[in-house]
């Protein structure tokens, strides 16, 4: 794999005392191996900081970290095959607490006083009181639930299918902790993002098939679908060619684009992008990479990519301006999967 001339360093030991504003990287790690990590690259000083939960509180991370959201003043650090959560103040990566309870957490969002935790292995979503670091209740989902959007006081969450498959959505009243619908969408939703306009944009990879194998006959293609969360209703939909499986769907409010993996896999693909509006969309060409992360920094709308070469070897992240041309990459941790920004 050839690198940008304009590859960061990424061996500095030291840091600042305070990582207020900047970007959280998730090294997901290789599973069974406890190597999770987490990665932080401050906005003031661009000085990448490699192990950086571990190097601020003498313990590793876990096995598997899956996603980070940040609330209020503090991050949460979901670690899935660890069957729990970290709690980080977001200035520093100081522990506060770690939850646990789950058998498979995988995402985290947060309103008030109460965060919500999908658990991929009991198809369920854990309420969790953050005033206590602790989990107060469940709610029942579809299958394997995975990453949620919250458009006021309605959760959706994504059923992704687990080892199996789903085709729903699951609307969760917030006031009341009650499922209050399941929308019918695709095959396996795994990603959500909400358009300037609030309509809701759901992703679907489909299938592999049998063979768990992409590109074959038994494969079912991936979809983009739009749900009207007032009405809780779906409104249009495109089905993508038979080897497409789509994956992290990301929005910039900036620009009026949903950007996207597509390969055939399920897991890693090319940055593509379309801009919002009536479907059918075309999926615009961004980079032609195989990556296995992405993430949109909010303000700069600048693109995140992470590119796994594989689960033993350490990472690389990506960065690109709203043209694609590549502005530097890095070397991370373990699988970069995602990112936290932290303004």
């Amino acid at each position: 794999m050839a690198l940008s001339s304009c590859e960061k360093d990424n061996d500095n030991p030291g840091g600042p005392s305070t990582t207020s504003g900047g970007t959280y990287i998730v090294n997901e790690g290789a599973f069974g191996n406890s190597n999770a990590t987490i990665s932080f690259l401050n906005n003031g000083s661009e000085d990448l900081l490699n192990d950086h939960f571990s190097d601020i509180n003498s313990y590793p991370l876990g096995d598997v970290a899956q996603s980070m959201h940040i609330h209020g003043e503090r991050g949460y650090i979901v670690v899935n095959n660890s069957q729990k959560v970290e709690v980080v103040n977001r200035n520093n990566c100081t522990s506060i607490a770690t939850i646990t309870g789950f058998s498979g957490p995988r995402y985290l969002v947060a309103i008030g006083s109460k965060g919500y935790v999908s658990d991929w292995f009991d198809n369920n979503v854990k309420i969790i009181d953050l005033g206590t670091n602790s989990i107060s209740g469940s709610i029942p989902t579809g299958s394997g639930p995975e990453q949620m959007v919250l458009i006021d006081s309605l959760l959706f969450v994504a059923n992704v299918g687990g080892w199996g498959n789903d085709s729903t959505v699951t609307v969760i009243n917030t006031n009341t902790d009650a499922v209050i619908s399941s929308i019918a969408v695709g095959l396996n939703p795994n990603s959500m993002a909400v358009d300037n306009n609030g309509i809701l944009y759901v992703l679907c990879g489909g299938s592999t098939g049998p063979d768990f194998t992409g590109g074959t006959a038994d494969d079912i293609a991936g979809s983009i679908w739009q749900v009207d969360p007032v009405q809780l209703v779906v409104t249009d939909s495109q089905i993508l060619q038979q080897a497409d499986h789509p994956t992290r769907l990301n929005h910039d409010q900036n620009n009026g684009r949903m950007y996207l993996l597509l390969g055939i896999d399920g897991y890693n693909g090319a940055i593509r992008y379309f801009t919002t509006g009536q479907l059918p969309v075309s999926l615009n060409t961004f980079d032609q990479r195989s990556f296995y992360g992405l993430g949109v920094e909010p303000s700069s709308s600048m693109i995140y990519a992470g590119l796994a070469p594989g689960f033993t070897q350490k990472g690389y992240v990506f960065r690109f301006d709203q043209n694609g041309s590549l502005i530097d990459s890095m070397k991370a941790g373990i699988a970069p999967n995602g990112f936290a920004f932290s303004q």
